[in-house]
């Protein structure tokens, strides 16, 4: 459902939600603790920097931090600054010409589980995840 470059922007939203909210982490260091490619990372997290998520400084000292409390980002923000809203909005046989009144074989039941996946992407807060993934995931804070 999500692109690697949106799984890749949650991985190290989530890295960034656990840090103190005075501290800027170096791209470099995001991309080694969540284990993504750094060229691919920086791309990622210029879109969130783009769409007010990421406060970026350069120089000794700088990098990333959040902007808001991970409890004020939605994850369906977080969804749309990097993927757009194609992935809620497009067919998913890819048919341009796919709409409710010429619909393809998928397109209602689609429509539904489109909605279903926006709302819960909407309820979802940044911090919900990241605490979702220290509870089951990051027993060595690693990531």
């Amino acid at each position: 459902m999500l692109s690697n470059a949106c799984a890749y922007g949650l991985r190290a939203m989530m890295h960034l939600a656990k840090q103190p909210k005075s501290t800027f982490i170096a791209i470099d260091d995001v991309a080694e603790r969540v284990a993504l490619p750094n060229a691919f990372l920086r791309k990622v997290m210029n879109k969130l920097i783009g769409a007010g998520m990421l406060e970026s400084v350069r120089g000794a000292g700088g990098g990333v931090r959040l902007l808001r409390e991970a409890s004020n980002i939605r994850v369906y923000e977080i969804v749309l600054a990097i993927d757009g809203d194609k992935r809620f909005t497009r067919c998913m046989l890819h048919f341009e010409a796919c709409n409710p009144e010429k619909p393809c074989a998928f397109h209602a039941e689609w429509a539904k589980q489109r909605e279903i996946i926006q709302d819960q992407l909407q309820t979802l807060t940044l911090k919900d995840i990241a605490e979702t993934m220290r509870k089951y995931y990051l027993t060595n804070d690693n990531n």
